[in-house]
């Protein structure tokens, strides 16, 4: 059967399971359905959400860049030195006990 010599008409004879269209066929058959003015509105739309969606990463990506690096450079030394000088005070409170006895570990952590 060539597909050349077959007209409109001839196109109803053929059954349905004998079509092979793909989707993209399909989607493009459809797009008749709607006016030019929609059309282009509508792939104005999905262009700018496309353009938008971009910039919004690009944005975070560079706005989550900017927050880890001062969080390391302001709030990590911070919490270093923090933890430092809980482990002195607790070296200390240590050290008292093994010296002076249970109590005054408890009256150094009191104070």
């Amino acid at each position: 059967m060539a597909v050349s010599r077959i007209g409109g008409d001839e196109w109803d004879q053929i059954p349905d399971d004998e079509l092979e269209e793909s989707i993209t066929e399909r989607l493009w058959g459809l797009r008749e359905m709607f006016p030019d003015v929609l059309r282009y509105k509508l792939e104005s739309s999905v262009d700018w959400s496309m353009w938008a969606a971009k910039h919004t990463f690009s944005f975070v990506k560079s706005a989550l860049w900017i927050v880890s690096s001062s969080m390391m450079i302001l709030v990590l030394p911070y919490v270093i030195e923090k933890e430092r000088s809980e482990y002195e005070k607790s070296q200390v409170a240590q050290q008292r006990q093994m010296l002076l006895g249970p109590s005054a570990a408890v009256s150094a952590a009191k104070q």
